[in-house]
């Protein structure tokens, strides 16, 4: 791409071939963080001795919280749209199906960790930050029908998300390997 200096000379203008570095770090420490609470929540459960949620599962919700601040710090990017083209550009389709697989990601990254505090405010705790000690104020009022709904949903939502984000990342291995084009390489 080219554009003129005041002189009517060509001048060279970058255009970015990768993310910008807060973008690639908040993707992959999003990555860590989904991946920790996925791992968390099979260890979690309640401490019958304390009469709460186990260390595992406060660590579970520290990991919720850490995807939806990181995704916060993403929503700003994604607000402005600059991104750095594929090369070779895909078709429509690819494009489209790749849209539609994204904001099916941030959905899954906003609404997951939202039902899980519901979740925990409904069955009356609180989530509570390990090492921190720290409590987060309660959204609702503690409900016990409700409690389990919510709790149906955010696992129902976790499943499905475990075929999303395998698509996600065979999609991403299909552009690096046999497509050859510069997808997975402009986040790494």
């Amino acid at each position: 791409m080219s554009a003129t200096i005041g002189t009517g000379t060509p001048a060279r203008v970058a255009t970015r071939s990768r993310y910008p570095a807060l973008v690639r770090a908040a993707h992959w420490l999003t990555v860590l963080a989904v991946f920790a609470a996925y791992l968390l929540v099979e260890f979690g459960g309640e401490d019958k001795e304390a009469g709460g949620p186990s260390a595992a599962l406060q660590w579970h919700y520290l990991a919720g919280l850490l995807v939806l601040l990181l995704l916060l710090v993403r929503l700003p990017v994604l607000a402005i749209g600059r991104f750095p083209p594929i090369q070779p550009a895909p078709g429509r389709f690819t494009h489209l199906v790749a849209r539609i697989t994204h904001l099916a990601l941030y959905a899954f990254l906003l609404v997951q960790p939202l039902l899980g505090i519901v979740q925990v405010d409904l069955a009356g705790d609180r989530v509570t930050l390990p090492v921190l000690g720290w409590s987060l104020p309660s959204l609702v009022p503690p409900d016990a029908t409700w409690h389990e709904r919510i709790g149906e949903l955010h696992e129902a939502i976790g499943e499905i998300f475990y075929w999303i984000i395998g698509l996600h990342v065979a999609a991403a291995l299909w552009h690096h390997f046999i497509v050859r084009d510069n997808t997975l390489r402009r986040m790494l």
